[in-house]
């Protein structure tokens, strides 16, 4: 994502960069890195920069979903650059994502073989859906969350949610059987 970070005065020539990696040592991807009202996230390698900032001193903020975010105070003097690495800690919350996946044909439950996905930034939660259909996640922070399914003999489905910390949220997947048709001969 690239990001106007250029101050308007000829001076600005500093810049703040660094690396954000998880507490087990991942590089994370798509962190959003806050710097005063500059915007940016983090590359494919953790890696993000802040250029052509004016001597001040600034305050850097790390957020990603599923982590604490972070910040630190950085005094940037003139033409100066700082490399400024952040390690972010896993976040626990009180919210719960649930639900059942179903035939939507029939509304029955679609098949006891199969995954409910919770995509997350760096490792995927998984759950087996159990003998009713049902599903669930708990001890999530505040966020938006994408979930999926994927059943034995089902198309895909996806969805998803925002939920507030504490909040329990329901979602219901209806699945339509997967149709395969044999190919003409001929």
């Amino acid at each position: 994502m690239e990001t106007d970070t250029s101050a308007s005065s000829p001076e600005a020539t500093a810049r703040i960069s660094g690396r954000v990696r998880s507490k087990d040592g991942a590089m994370l991807q798509g962190a959003e890195v806050t710097c005063n009202q500059i915007r940016t996230r983090t590359l494919a390698d953790g890696s993000y920069i802040l250029k052509d900032l004016r001597p001040a001193e600034y305050k850097v903020t790390i957020s990603l979903q599923g982590f604490k975010p972070t910040s630190r105070s950085i005094i940037i003097r003139g033409g100066e650059d700082v490399v400024q690495d952040f390690l972010l800690t896993g976040a626990t919350g009180t919210a719960r994502i649930y639900g059942q996946v179903l035939d939507a044909e029939s509304k029955k439950i679609a098949n006891q073989m199969g995954t409910v996905i919770l995509i997350l930034p760096t490792t995927n939660r998984y759950r087996n859906v159990d003998e009713d259909g049902y599903y669930e996640f708990d001890n999530l922070p505040a966020g938006r969350y994408a979930v999926s399914t994927s059943i034995s003999g089902y198309e895909d489905e996806s969805a998803v949610q925002p939920i507030a910390e504490g909040e329990t949220k329901k979602i219901d997947f209806f699945c339509r059987p997967r149709r395969t048709e044999e190919p003409p001969w001929g």
